[in-house]
């Protein structure tokens, strides 16, 4: 077995034509592809080894990522340029690298460390200026109590008001009843996360009004070690 030596961490956007992969086919893929251009991928001690590559959180079917991350596993020392090489014309279609980081080897894992994601949404259904208000509201609220299915016969209360790190609406970006939202909400692996889908819920419970989002992106995973920063 190849001995574990180097690991990187990989900031990646995702687009067409990858939208539609599900994250098994996005691990599969990935796979594939960097053990194809030859990269020392370490490979895993189970009963069926798999490359030592981990990625964040999963990422839904048709969802825009800007800035996600993996980790990667490697049995020799390469430089951050012959890697960048290789990911450059390596990786999948649909995917792009963004930014590499030389990680210890002996840090804890990728998904431990993940603690908050920013989203952008645009928003339509509702006055530009009533959403920016509504976005104000959930903000000086003290609680925000949600309902969250768990299979078909069961639902979880929770607070959704702690989870939402930043969340502002912008007006005027896009046009008449479109408003781009922008939120960084709290992540965990082994506690609650906010969802997007739910803060967009929240916004429509406070106007009174059932909103559409054509588009919705992940912008940013953040980890332990920085400090999320609301982008407007």
């Amino acid at each position: 077995m190849v001995e574990a030596v180097q690991r990187w961490r990989i900031a990646f956007r995702r687009g067409a034509p990858a939208l539609d992969l599900g994250p098994a086919e996005i691990a599969r893929s990935w796979e594939g592809a960097l053990l194809a251009a030859g990269l020392p991928l370490v490979l895993s001690a189970a009963a069926t080894p798999r490359p030592r590559l981990s990625f964040a959180a999963p990422l839904p079917p048709g969802r825009l990522a800007e800035h996600d991350l993996a980790d990667v596993v490697i049995g020799e020392r390469w430089t951050a340029a012959r890697l960048r090489a290789l990911l450059v014309a390596s990786l999948p279609a649909g995917f792009e690298l963004v930014d590499l980081f030389d990680v210890w080897l002996g840090a804890p894992a990728l998904t431990s460390v993940l603690n908050a994601m920013s989203h952008r949404a645009l928003v339509c259904g509702a006055d530009p200026l009533e959403v920016v208000a509504a976005a104000e509201t959930l903000l000086a609220a003290d609680r925000l109590d949600r309902t969250r299915s768990k299979g078909a016969e069961r639902s979880v209360q929770y607070d959704l008001r702690p989870l939402i790190l930043g969340l502002a609406a912008i007006p005027g970006v896009v046009g008449p009843e479109q408003t781009i939202v922008r939120m960084i909400l709290r992540t965990s692996s082994d506690g609650p996360s906010g969802r997007p889908d739910e803060v967009i819920l929240a916004l429509g419970e406070v106007l009174g009004a059932s909103l559409e989002v054509p588009e919705l992106v992940r912008e940013r995973l953040w980890t332990a070690d920085e400090t999320p920063t609301l982008v407007l």
